[in-house]
């Protein structure tokens, strides 16, 4: 599986959060690692889900005058 790389900026207090997290539940992780690991949980749940949170508006048999912007 190709592996793309993303950099994210974190707040000192988000820092402290996830090093904290890193100390109590995955003390042999890397903060990279811990960071790919909440990622890839959150997206299986999603997947689990059935549904990412995404707007797909109206279908067109709910579609009226009453909402017409």
């Amino acid at each position: 599986m190709p592996v793309t790389t993303v950099t994210i900026a974190l707040e000192e207090a988000e820092l402290a959060a996830l090093d904290r997290s890193i100390r109590h539940a995955m003390p042999a992780l890397t903060r990279e690692q811990a960071l790919s690991r909440i990622v890839a949980d959150w997206a299986r749940a999603q997947l689990r889900a059935g549904h990412p949170e995404i707007d797909q508006g109206l279908r067109p048999e709910e579609l009226n005058a009453s909402n017409d912007e």
